[in-house]
C-alpha cells in the first residue's frame, strides 16, 4: 500500500512540474520562483540577518497606480492600501494554480489557442479573487502605516539608509524610535544633495506632500552647510527631542 500511494504521488508530481514547464505556463512558474525568492529575502532582513545581500528591493514603491491599465487593475485589488508586491504575488499564485488546472483539464492537448483563451478567463477570475483576499488586509496594513508615521514624530529624527541607494527620487530609512519598533520611510534628497548609499546616516527634513515621501540631507561631516531647512508639512510634527537638537547643531 505504501509503495503504491508513493508511486502515485510520484506520478502526481511528474505530471505537475511537466504542466508548469509547458510554454503558456513557464512565465507564471517563474514569475513564481522570482517571488518566492523575494520573500525569503525580505525575511532574511526582517530577522536582521542582513549578510550584505545586496537586493535592491525598492520596486514596492516605484509602480504607478495612477491611471492606466495596469493602474486601473492594481487599484482595483487595492494595491493603494496592501503593499503591491504582496498583491503581484496573489496575482502570480491564483493565476498560476488556476492556469495549471484549466489547461490539465480542458487542453490536453496543449494547444497555445486553447491555453490563451483560459489564461484571459484565468487572469480575470484571479483578479477577481486576490480583490477579495487583500480586502481584509487593507485595514490592518493602514493601521500599520498610521503607526509607522504617528506613534513618534519624525521630522527632525535621524536615521540610516537601508535601501541600496538614496537619491532624488526615492530611497528607503529606518528610524530607531523609543516606545515602538523602527520605522521604515520612503524618503528622497533634495536636488541639491549628492546620492547616498546604504549605511549612510541622514536627517529627515520635512513631509513632501506630493510625492507622500520624507526629504532627507545627508547628516555626514563631508556634507556642505544646509540647503534644506527642517519644516514640517505634518500636523503630528510639533517637536524634537533633545537628541535631534544635538544632530542639528553638529550638520550646521
Amino acid at each position: 500500500m505504501a509503495v503504491c500511494d508513493f508511486l502515485r504521488w510520484n506520478q502526481i508530481v511528474k505530471e505537475l512540474w511537466e504542466q508548469a514547464l509547458q510554454s503558456y505556463n513557464l512565465p507564471l512558474t517563474i514569475g513564481l520562483i522570482i517571488f518566492c525568492a523575494y520573500w525569503i529575502v525580505s525575511s532574511i532582513g526582517i530577522f536582521d540577518f542582513d549578510a550584505n545581500v545586496n537586493v535592491d528591493l525598492d520596486a514596492d514603491a516605484e509602480i504607478d497606480l495612477n491611471g492606466g491599465f495596469f493602474g486601473t487593475i492594481m487599484n482595483f485589488v487595492n494595491a493603494a492600501d496592501v503593499p503591491v508586491m504582496l498583491v503581484l504575488t496573489l496575482l502570480n499564485v491564483c493565476t498560476w494554480v488556476i492556469s495549471m488546472i484549466s489547461n490539465e483539464f480542458w487542453n490536453p492537448d496543449h494547444s497555445i489557442g486553447i491555453a490563451a483563451g483560459l489564461f484571459i478567463a484565468n487572469f480575470i477570475i484571479s483578479v477577481i479573487l486576490v480583490r477579495y483576499l487583500t480586502k481584509p488586509l487593507a485595514p490592518l496594513f493602514n493601521a500599520i502605516k498610521n503607526d509607522t508615521e504617528a506613534a513618534e514624530p519624525l521630522i527632525g529624527q535621524s536615521g540610516i539608509v537601508k535601501s541600496r541607494v538614496l537619491d532624488h527620487n526615492y530611497g528607503q530609512v529606518r528610524v530607531k524610535r523609543h516606545n515602538t519598533s523602527p520605522a521604515l520611510l520612503n524618503c528622497k534628497l533634495s536636488d541639491t544633495d549628492q546620492p547616498l548609499v546604504r549605511g549612510d546616516e541622514v536627517l529627515i527634513v520635512r513631509f513632501d506632500k506630493d510625492s507622500k515621501k520624507y526629504v532627507v540631507r545627508s547628516l555626514s561631516v563631508k556634507e556642505p552647510a544646509l540647503s534644506e531647512p527642517i519644516s514640517s508639512d505634518l500636523p503630528i510634527q510639533e517637536s524634537t527631542t533633545d537628541n535631534q537638537s544635538e544632530h542639528l547643531t553638529i550638520s550646521e
